[in-house]
């Protein structure tokens, strides 16, 4: 066991650090979410501004992997700073209702965040949210809270639990308002379940959250690979591979799990460079896109035109192959199986098969000097499972 272990820590890795890939990572530079941070900080900016006149409330939407979570941490330790600067002692608290799922672990949590060594003493919430407000007021020092996944934390807590925490600061009359809010959440559906006032004043305070573009996520790779990898290990053909496949959902997270998993395959075989056919293993292990029952439903004659694809994106270790090149080789395959070749109306009709089956992608791209071509991919299946598969079947008659 020993001599294995070592015999793996000796090997080289194309990984610089890692941890830049992971879904918790905060990157300094947060690329495409410029405008919500100056959305965040035109309406929280009064806490700067003019601090402990009120208390503001804003409420982030939008689906999984859009920023959300990395925006609002980024914000928050950027704006404590900027705070800071000014001699206003301003801190943010960053919880996760998912995990912190009661009032009283989210009490907990923000005392321990204000309080070094506070212990896990048995106190009530009533209790926990006086010694945070007696904190605040004694040292003259401000909350940024945010409440992530608040959603989930009204559906155990029930709607009367979010109430007393955002009304806990402004319950003290005759005092300044010491906590501001920032609510994260996947849609705004539980806001009904809210009181009128606060209703009012999350649907005007909204900042929604779009899921990322190919374009988009293309950026978001490269700046983590700069961070990840070590040089000339990840080219941008694959970084725009995993960009496209992952911008069908706009999920930028499952995008950095499919660059760290082809990356993982490419580490694990010794190899210096990830390939697109990586991406493809690492696409097939979170979701797979072609099942035996795909296959066994296709024509011979289509089962042949996929074979042709396979074989020229193997060959050519792109993510796209030219429509001409998979006649090519589509006649080649004909022959070795001794079949007759269709003709290129109805090849463009098996393509067109495939594609609405959901099992290839197409694009039209322009030709110099001038025209037009059709360009295919297979990019979330392994090629070589794909081909044996395929030739299981062929052979098989």
């Amino acid at each position: 066991m020993s001599k294995i272990i070592e015999e793996e820590l000796f090997k080289k890795t194309i990984f610089k650090d890692e941890s830049k890939l992971s879904a918790d990572y905060v990157p300094q530079n947060l690329v495409h979410r410029e405008n919500e941070i100056r959305q965040l900080l035109n309406y929280l900016r009064c806490m700067i501004d003019s601090p402990g006149n009120i208390t503001q409330k804003v409420l982030i939407v939008g689906p999984v992997g859009t920023g959300k979570t990395a925006t609002s941490k980024l914000f928050g330790l950027s704006f404590s700073d900027a705070a800071r600067r000014r001699n206003i002692k301003l801190k943010y608290v960053h919880v996760n209702c998912h995990k912190d799922r009661t009032p009283f672990l989210i009490l907990m949590k923000i005392v321990k965040t204000l309080i070094d060594g506070f212990p896990d003493r048995g106190l009530s919430t009533q209790e926990l949210l006086n010694i945070v407000c007696d904190r605040l007021e004694e040292e003259d020092e401000y909350l940024l809270i945010t409440l992530d996944e608040v959603d989930y934390f009204i559906r155990v807590g029930g709607e009367s639990s979010l109430y007393d925490l955002l009304r806990a600061s402004e319950e003290y009359l005759n005092k300044k308002q010491r906590m501001s809010f920032i609510l994260i959440a996947r849609d705004q559906f539980f806001i009904p379940l809210l009181d009128r006032s606060t209703q009012s004043v999350l649907m005007s305070n909204i900042i929604r959250f779009k899921p990322y573009t190919a374009e988009q996520l293309r950026d978001i790779l490269m700046e983590r690979v700069k961070e990840a990898f070590y040089e000339n290990t990840v080219s941008s053909e694959v970084i725009w591979s995993i960009a496209e496949i992952a911008a069908k959902t706009g999920d930028a997270r499952y995008a950095l799990e499919l660059l760290w998993r082809a990356a993982k395959t490419a580490d694990m075989e010794g190899r210096r460079v990830v390939t697109i056919d990586d991406v493809r293993i690492a696409a097939s292990m979170i979701h797979p896109s072609i099942r035996g029952e795909d296959i066994d439903a296709l024509s011979k004659h289509e089962k042949l035109v996929l074979l042709a694809i396979t074989r020229c994106l193997r060959k050519t270790d792109q993510q796209y192959v030219n429509i001409g090149e998979v006649e090519k080789m589509y006649k080649m395959i004909c022959e070795e199986y001794h079949v007759e070749a269709r003709a290129h109306t109805k090849i463009w009709e098996y393509i067109q098969n495939l594609k609405n089956a959901g099992l290839i992608y197409t694009r039209i791209i322009n030709m110099e000097p001038k025209g037009r071509t059709t360009q295919i991919s297979l990019v979330e299946t392994p090629l070589e499972f794909l081909e044996k598969e395929l030739l299981k079947r062929l052979e098989g008659g």
